[in-house]
């Protein structure tokens, strides 16, 4: 068998391959043949395993007879009747209680004792084997569990029970009498937190397959150890993973040590969701007063109050006691949103959520804080949305958007109370008119969109994340359909959008002057990457948007550094053009809601109000042919076509590592680049061999020889790449982001005769790139003006 543990474990749960009850070569199966390997069993002592080659006799013994009764339990009952008549079971526990056993006839008989659970089919063979209380004298046998081969093998046994676990079965595993007691519960939970994963979730398979059995003796039992326990356990071990993320997250160094964390409590939380998802009322009740009193308030309840109490105690702590009491607030947003996401049962997220957006703690929780802890947290959260820092805006955002999407775990009262749907929308009577989105009534709205407006002091990548937790929370019904919400988002949007654009076309104008000829030389390369950057961006615009829930629970997002102090040139124009295209998709988006939501009440005169704030058809022609050089000028180029070139300015070059020798035309052209084999047998006609647009061509001449010319070709998207070009990685900046839009790049070098062609070449390309690009610039600067007075 694999020597890993989680290879012992998948082999012993159908992925070794081979199996039992095969037979080995010769070996046949017959009554007397197992009354010979019984017979065999039977005399064996413990002394006999001192002599040379006795634990490879037991081994062998043992395997022959599981395969026997393997075999018969599929063709004849009665090898498992001789198996219960002489209680060969009995023989198992005993040579496997023996202390000079070695490992290897240890193995071997967990080994057996999983397979005929995993092979048993009738009802009366498992009843016999389960009888006479045998079963609980193995599993609570003490065993070498430091040696992982064993482990593996022990854990693999409980789980085949386990799965054997029901109504009719529970009486052979549970205890009544002199004292309840569950073996297989209480011996399996005691490798609740082992390092190995697998374990972990076979442990976590055998408690949910014991919750839901209905005998209440055993659920007695079960509810009894839960409270005293396992779940304050979970609990803490939860909490120690959360500490342990928040430590990794702070050194900021190692990723995957952030990474590994998060995906550990992440599982945590699936398996406690599970749990809960079972509908036990009263276990329930006790696992969410277990985290709720152990990890959740003090965790992180009380790690958002930053200028509050729970600082002040923190302050007063040993400095060996405050790295174990507190996580940064960017860690319990990060948590708390992915704690509301995950659960779905009202007991746990209703109260926890309430003391962040109502204005009081509820009573409930008061008993798990500090008698100096505040009686509100809204305030605190409040300033991590309103607040300066994007990191903690963003996961405090996320924290309302999980509480949206998961509101089917609240009631309608807490939701109204909560101040994150409207009175109507949330499902209650009220008579009051729905309120203004504002800082005295749907503040926590009002704080999220407020935060459009702070888009300079944003990380770009943190900043599309926002727009995306906007767009799902102010498109759904709840709040679509309320025209006084809508109207606020539509406006604070627009608002946000005009800054963003006013921005852009500052940028834009900025590079234009640059570009022009005799334009200000200090544009230099930061003149050039803005129209790159708005292209990439323009390409990227109608992609798929990344989901939610995924960018939220990234544990990238942890290490970004708390402010964004000065932004690089680049970064701003990055974030200027991704900011402004977001934002326009985003106001089309709750315009096109607010046209629908008039068209189907029939209301002409809103349908013409509603027209007028639209943007104008004008403005999406520019779209179509915003970043397109005019077709007059493309013509119909592509590769592969023959090309009479007459009258067309062209030089002779050669292209290295081609295999038909290398020898092109550069044909000169106020829009592409142009390059084409000559054709030989037709004089005057040329192949095309690669086209791409000049705009997104670089030429530079090689210093150590000026014959030779250097192309380096940009991309957008993937696709065909230029006939002779190889593609190029360029460097990744070490302020990179993982899933940084980036472009593809390919490069070529072309030889010429001479410096005077090379330098002709070198000039031409310049000057068709320098003329095209300055186009396109005066276009997007066209296309921004017209948004700008749309809005």
């Amino acid at each position: 068998p694999p020597q890993s543990m989680a290879g012992l474990l998948t082999f012993l749960f159908g992925g070794g391959g081979g199996g039992l009850g095969a037979g080995g070569k010769g070996f046949t199966f017959s009554l007397p043949r197992l009354q010979q390997l019984y017979d065999d069993l039977a005399r064996f002592r413990e002394s006999d395993l001192e002599r040379p080659g006795g634990g490879e006799a037991v081994v062998e013994t043992v395997r022959q007879i599981t395969e026997a009764l393997v075999w018969g339990e599929q063709h004849d009952s009665s090898f498992f009747d001789f198996f219960c008549e002489k209680s060969i079971l009995v023989d198992f526990i005993r040579v496997l209680s023996l202390a000079k056993a070695p490992k290897t006839v240890k193995v071997q008989l967990l080994q057996t004792l999983s397979m005929l659970l995993q092979n048993i089919k009738r009802e009366q063979s498992l009843f016999y084997l389960l009888s006479n209380n045998q079963v609980n004298k193995l599993i609570a046998m003490p065993l070498d569990f430091l040696d992982e081969e064993i482990l593996a093998y022990y854990i693999t046994l409980l789980k085949s029970l386990a799965m054997k676990l029901d109504n009719d079965t529970i009486k052979f595993f549970f205890i009544v009498h002199p004292e309840p007691y569950f073996p297989l519960y209480i011996e399996a939970t005691k490798f609740f937190n082992h390092r190995d994963q697998m374990v972990r979730a076979t442990v976590r398979t055998i408690t949910l397959r014991v919750y839901p059995i209905m005998f209440e003796p055993m659920r007695a039992f079960v509810q009894r150890h839960a409270e005293l326990s396992y779940f304050s356990q979970l609990a803490l071990h939860l909490k120690d993973i959360w500490l342990r993320l928040n430590a990794a997250a702070v050194a900021g160094e190692d990723i995957a040590a952030v990474q590994h964390e998060n995906d550990l409590q992440q599982d945590l939380l699936l398996y406690l969701s599970d749990v809960f998802e079972l509908g036990m009322v009263e276990l329930n009740k006790v696992l969410a007063d277990r985290l709720l009193d152990c990890v959740m308030v003090p965790l992180l309840l009380l790690s958002l109050d930053a200028n509050g109490s729970g600082q002040q105690q923190l302050a007063k702590a040993a400095p060996s006691e405050r790295s174990g009491q507190r996580l940064e607030p960017r860690v319990a947003l990060f948590l708390l949103r992915q704690v509301l996401d995950t659960f779905r049962c009202p007991v746990l997220v209703e109260p926890l959520a309430a003391a962040l957006l109502h204005h009081k703690v509820p009573e409930y929780l008061l008993c798990a804080m500090p008698h100096d802890a505040p009686l509100q947290f809204h305030g605190a959260f409040a300033r991590a949305l309103a607040g300066a820092d994007d990191a903690h805006a963003l996961f405090a955002a996320g924290v309302v958007s999980a509480v949206a999407q998961n509101r089917e775990a609240f009631s309608p009262e807490f939701l109204e109370n909560a101040r994150l749907f409207p009175p109507a929308a949330a499902g209650t009577r009220s008579r009051r008119p729905p309120p203004l989105i504002g800082e005295q009534n749907l503040d926590i709205l009002f704080f999220l969109l407020a935060a459009l407006r702070r888009l300079t002091q944003w990380r770009v990548e943190t900043f599309q994340v926002l727009v995306l937790l906007i767009s799902e929370l102010f498109l759904d019904p709840l709040l679509s359909r309320n025209a006084e919400c809508r109207g606020a988002a539509v406006q604070m949007v627009r608002d946000a959008a005009s800054a963003a654009a006013a921005q852009l076309r500052g940028l834009l104008q900025e590079q234009l002057q640059a570009s022009a000829p005799g334009g200000l030389p200090s544009g230099g390369r930061q003149a050039e990457e803005l129209l790159d950057i708005f292209m990439e961006e323009w390409h990227d615009r109608d992609a798929p948007a990344p989901r939610v829930s995924e960018l939220c629970t990234n544990a990238w997002r942890l290490l970004l550094p708390a402010r964004v102090g000065a932004a690089q040139p680049r970064d701003i124009a990055r974030r200027s053009a991704r900011s402004f295209l977001l934002l326009q998709k985003l106001l089309m988006e709750l315009l096109l809601c607010d046209q629908d939501a008039v068209d189907a009440v029939g209301a002409s005169g809103c349908d013409q109000q509603a027209r007028k704030r639209r943007p104008s058809d004008n403005a999406s022609d520019q779209e179509a042919a915003l970043l397109q050089v005019s077709p007059e000028l493309l013509g119909s180029f592509h590769e592969g076509m023959s090309l009479e070139f007459g009258s067309l300015e062209r030089l002779p070059c050669r292209i290295g590592r081609t295999s038909d020798g290398g020898e092109r035309l550069l044909v000169q052209h106020g829009a592409w680049l142009i390059l084409a084999r000559p054709q030989n047998v037709t004089p005057g006609r040329a192949v095309v061999t690669t086209l791409w647009p000049l705009q997104q061509v670089q030429p530079l001449m090689d210093r150590g020889d000026p014959r030779i010319l250097h192309l380096g070709m940009q991309a957008f998207r993937a696709g065909k790449p230029p006939g002779d070009a190889t593609e190029y990685s360029p460097p990744v900046p070490a302020d990179a982001t993982p899933g940084q839009r980036r472009s593809i790049f390919f490069m070529m070098s072309l030889s010429f005769e001479d410096v005077r062609s090379c330098h002709s070449a070198d000039v031409q390309l310049q000057r068709g790139r320098r003329e095209v690009r300055s186009q396109l610039l005066r276009q997007a600067l066209a296309f921004i003006e017209g948004w700008q007075v749309c809005l």
